[in-house]
């Protein structure tokens, strides 16, 4: 399947590279590991929704995810 959105396809090579740089966390940090992917994926998700309705509500949950994926990068 083609992804009409360049950020779809961003998202997809984000994904692949936040497992591999959170792959090494502490234990302790197994919670926060697991609230990165879920966001992630649900970041990969909005963007498919987008891609197909072009409301412009799931661009921002797109940007809000993001932000978030940002500050939960930077806790640790």
């Amino acid at each position: 399947m083609q992804d009409k959105l360049l950020i779809t396809r961003k998202i997809k090579k984000t994904i692949d590279y936040i497992e591999k740089a959170i792959e090494n966390y502490p234990h302790r940090y197994n919670s926060l590991k697991n609230k990165i992917m879920d966001t992630c994926y649900e970041l990969l998700e909005l963007s498919y929704q987008a891609n197909l309705t072009k409301d412009i509500n799931f661009m921002k949950n797109i940007i809000v995810k993001i932000r978030m994926i940002e500050y939960y990068m930077k806790i640790v």
